[in-house]
Parts: structure tokens; C-alpha cells; sequence
């Protein structure tokens, strides 16, 4: 049986791959827009509620301050946990394909 790296790449979903990494489990949601465009949303959504929140100026731009740091935070956090089930990956398709 030949096994066709390629068509198996070609046929992966980033999205569903990142989602049983990260929970264990296949989302079924699959975003059609730019990483931007989903960026954006998710800022629009929070800012929008943080703007609700605290009616003056200096507490309202003291707590987008916080929820950027935390993003910051997230996004490092969840880079080095891909960085290492990306590296972990490759090893293991490097060692399988000397087992073929």
C-alpha cells in the first residue's frame, strides 16, 4: 500500500486540526475569511462591551490596555503549545517515514 503524503496534506484542514489539538475534538465550524477579518471580530465584540462598561475615558482605555496584555499573554502561550505539537508532529512523520 503506497501512502501519498501529498493528497493527505492537500486534503487537511488546518482549522480542524488546530481545534483537536488544542480541545481533543473535530469543530465543525470552518471560518471563510481572513485571519485579520477573525481578529477584528473578536476585538469589535469585547471593545464593544468594555465601551458599555466603563463610561469614562480613563478606566475605559486602562481596561483595553488589560484585555490587549492578555491577548499578548494568549497568543504567546498558544504559539510555544504549537510550536511544540508542530515540532512533536514532524518528528513523529520523520520516524515513520524511515519505518515504510
Amino acid at each position: 500500500m503506497s501512502i501519498n503524503a501529498e493528497e493527505i496534506l492537500a486534503r487537511m484542514d488546518l482549522q480542524q486540526l488546530r481545534s483537536f489539538i488544542l480541545d481533543g475534538l473535530d469543530s465543525m465550524e470552518v471560518y471563510d475569511c481572513s485571519y485579520e477579518e477573525r481578529l477584528k471580530k473578536g476585538d469589535e465584540l469585547i471593545i464593544n462591551r468594555l465601551r458599555n462598561i466603563y463610561k469614562d475615558n480613563k478606566e475605559f482605555s486602562d481596561a483595553v490596555d488589560d484585555f490587549y496584555h492578555a491577548q499578548v499573554i494568549n497568543s504567546e502561550v498558544f504559539t510555544e503549545i504549537g510550536l511544540k505539537a508542530g515540532a512533536r508532529f514532524l518528528i513523529q512523520l520523520l520516524y515513520d517515514d524511515k519505518q515504510l
